[in-house]
């Protein structure tokens, strides 16, 4: 059975893998390939186990494809996108700012049309007409765009993340009288939440997010927190709390009933057994629902649900088995969550625990503070190890802090604050009187908490990044630490030194280029960052906004940082729009900058840098001061000798006159960051003569409302031999240069192609 479940998993995982979904018609020739393995005759135990092995396999692949296909028939049509549009549906998501807010709305009607099956969009509302809550059914005027994300080397996978959890559609509501309040019901997790947030402590949003699984009120600084002291897994409601309510669940109820037989009843006509584990089920799963059956709380839920179903079977199953059973199950029920992170850091740490007490078997008998404390020990460090590949990987980001931390910290919030949440909220929900007296004192001891770990955190050495690793080196290292924790004599010690060395030539050996120009894929901005020798000169810095999001935090640091980069040593701001510099500050705050250059002091026309070998030359503007801030934009010419980039910032058809006039034929490069992000106001055709880009890249916002890149400068483009390639389509522009030679990679169609990541509708 193991080998058939585990070869079930391997075929769902191979799906994080294809680059395209198998074709429609092609699946019910892989059904029927299942059903011929499973009916073909065995003659022998080896036979019939790659029979069904094989099956089992088939069956991975044909869930997986079915999954994809159906996620893609709930797409909204091309119509839902072009305007505005009127939706019906149910507040999916808590919501915590009256004056603004972001949530998950699940709709069931567009236009009038009745929907076959609801479906999820995600939607901002900066003024909302009335306070807006979980459970409200609503009736709203939105502009949707479909499923869409920044595209990055090193940055978080948005649209992959909207994939997993079903969102087929992002957007705003406009403003609009007839925007409506359908049903205005609360749901208890809102009416909880509002009663935290009305307290106003000070760790309100850390509260929230201990009691409900609510973490919108961190601010970045918290997460900062949170990322340097690896406590991610204590603040959300997953496996360790779920355990804790279980087991303190238990020995309630055990104890209750213990009492009635042996005091009251003085007889037993029921298993008491049976009767804990059955009541501890529906605890947690209600406790499930206050975090909002979140993907983690559904995996620890289902896993103590098939604990449960075993005792109550009385059957026995060893961990490997359980584990197995609970992913395939989880597979099934919720397919695209293995698209998340959560799926394998959930399965990651829970298979860790397992192994750490199948190769540390606690064989004390009755407790011991000093067993206790050292199988704390073993499972804390090799958590931090195990779980340091995978974390490393997807986030580029090492805790070392973490094991010291985690190991005070676990317990402090696991027996003592989560209690007492969880008191405070049983309270509000029964409306006991001084429930607000319980999370105050949470509040004293979460806050004297948040001080150590700050203390622990600030410490230089706490974290730190570190450049992108390919998976196969981190895969390398996981198995090396394997066989370090194995017992001795069962794998050569020598195997597991021989695969550290890729991690270790990787990690000594930084990757050295002759020239990179990679455009970033900062929505409606401008942001290029220049790579040499390991040294970058970044040209813009995209835009910030009022929420706080900025594409310093969002993007140039991820890729910065997954480069091994700790400074950035030329930074030019073109302009001062926000969407070329508005992220500065962000940027200068978290990254140190060498040397920053501005109109308003040295990048302007004559202006020369040697920089990595590179000639760096201004050749605009004249006096800033005589221009508008568009036309006012450092126009720059990166060069080799034998190969140029144009960097043009925001200038016009009158400014590209004058440059023209100025340099004529000097002006010709190889690489052309569009004008303008393909205003119809530049890209003259005598600009574009002149320049004679053999790539051309135009920086700018999926489905914006200007609509760059107008089509007339498109098809200006396209009459010459020029490649054109977009940030919105393509995601990142990765243009490597060796030998003189370019080679054009973007993150869509060469580095990150995955079909679950990707949707081509620009």
């Amino acid at each position: 059975m193991d080998g058939r479940l585990f070869s079930f998993i391997a075929a769902s995982i191979s799906a994080l893998f294809w680059l395209s979904l198998p074709a429609l018609a092609i699946l019910p020739i892989i059904l029927t390939l299942a059903i011929l393995l499973w009916r073909l005759p065995g003659r022998n135990s080896t036979l019939l186990t790659i029979k069904s092995v094989s099956c089992c396999f088939v069956l991975g692949i044909f869930w997986m494809a079915s999954v994809g296909h159906w996620q893609q028939t709930w797409q909204l049509p091309a119509r839902d996108f072009t305007q505005g549009v009127w939706v019906k549906g149910q507040v999916k998501s808590l919501i915590d700012d009256e004056n603004s807010a972001r949530f998950n709305l699940k709709i069931s009607s567009i236009e009038d049309r009745k929907l076959i099956k609801d479906v999820l969009i995600r939607l901002s509302w900066k003024q909302p007409t009335w306070p807006l809550k979980q459970g409200q059914l609503v009736q709203l005027w939105v502009k949707l765009k479909p499923p869409h994300g920044l595209a990055n080397q090193g940055g978080f996978h948005y649209q992959q993340w909207l994939f997993s959890q079903s969102i087929v559609a992002t957007g705003y509501v406009k403003a609009n009288q007839n925007n409506s309040l359908v049903k205005s019901d609360y749901s208890v997790r809102q009416r909880l939440l509002d009663g935290i947030v009305a307290l106003k402590l000070d760790t309100t949003p850390w509260i929230a997010a201990l009691s409900l699984g609510h973490r919108g009120l961190l601010a970045p600084d918290d997460w900062s927190l949170v990322q340097r002291t690896g406590i991610a897994h204590l603040i959300a409601i997953s496996g360790l709390h779920l355990a804790l309510v279980g087991s303190l669940c238990y020995l309630l109820i055990a104890s209750v009933l213990l009492f009635c037989y042996r005091v009251l009843i003085k007889g037993q006509n029921a298993n008491f057994y049976f009767i804990s584990v059955g009541i501890t089920l529906i605890a947690t799963l209600g406790y499930a629902y206050l975090a909002g059956f979140g993907l983690p709380a559904l995996r620890a839920w289902l896993m103590l649900a098939l604990t449960g179903l075993l005792v109550f079977s009385c059957t026995h199953w060893g961990f490997r088995r359980i584990l197995l059973v609970g992913v395939s199950a989880f597979i099934v029920l919720f397919p695209l969550s293995l698209f998340g992170q959560s799926f394998w850091l959930s399965f990651g740490a829970v298979s860790i625990i397992g192994f750490v007490f199948w190769r540390w078997p606690v064989r004390h008998q009755g407790f011991s503070i000093k067993t206790w404390f050292a199988s704390m020990c073993r499972l804390q460090l090799a958590l931090s190890l195990l779980m340091l590949p995978l974390v490393a990987w997807q986030f580029s980001f090492v805790s070392v802090a973490a094991p010291v931390i985690n190991l005070l910290a676990v317990p402090i919030v696991t027996l003592v604050i989560v209690p007492m949440c969880l008191l405070g909220v049983i309270m509000m929900l029964l409306s006991i009187p001084y429930w607000q007296d319980v999370f105050t004192l949470v509040d004293v001891g979460l806050q004297f908490l948040l001080d150590k770990l700050s203390l622990m955190g600030s410490w230089s050495g706490a974290a730190f990044s570190i450049q992108a690793i390919p998976g196969i080196v981190w895969i390398c290292f996981t198995i090396a630490a394997l066989i370090f924790l194995l017992p001795r004599g069962l794998i050569s010690r020598l195997l597991a030194l021989i695969l550290c060395v890729p991690l270790l030539t990787y990690g000594l050996n930084p990757v050295k280029r002759d020239w990179q120009i990679n455009v970033m894929d900062v929505g409606q901005g401008l942001s290029v960052v220049v790579l040499k020798d390991n040294k970058a000169l970044v040209y813009d810095v995209g835009a910030a906004y009022p929420s706080g999001f900025n594409m310093a935090d969002s993007v140039l640091l991820p890729f910065l940082r997954s480069n091994g980069l700790r400074e950035i040593s030329a930074l030019v701001v073109s302009h001062f729009d926000n969407d070329h510099s508005g992220s500065l500050p962000a940027l200068r705050k978290k990254m140190a900058v060498k040397s920053l250059f501005t109109t308003k002091d040295l990048c302007r026309q004559n202006w020369q840098l040697t920089w990595q070998g590179l000639s760096v030359k201004a050749l605009w503007p004249d006096d800033p001061s005589l221009y508008s801030d568009n036309n006012s934009s450092c126009v720059l010419r990166v060069s080799n000798g034998d190969f140029s980039l144009l960097l043009t910032g925001d200038i016009d058809a009158s400014v590209e006159a004058k440059l023209i006039a100025r340099y004529g034929t000097a002006l010709q490069s190889n690489v052309l960051i569009a004008p303008h992000h393909g205003s119809n106001t530049s890209s003259s055709m005598v600009f574009i003569d002149t320049v004679k880009p053999d790539f051309v890249v135009f920086s700018q916002g999926f489905m914006n409302r200007w609509g760059f890149p107008k089509t007339a400068v498109v098809e200006r483009y396209q009459q010459t031999d020029a490649q054109l390639y977009r940030t919105s389509k393509h995601g990142q522009v990765q243009i490597s240069i060796n030998d003189s030679r370019a080679q054009v990679s973007t993150f869509r169609q060469n580095i990150y192609p995955y079909w679950y990541a990707n949707r081509s509708i620009d």
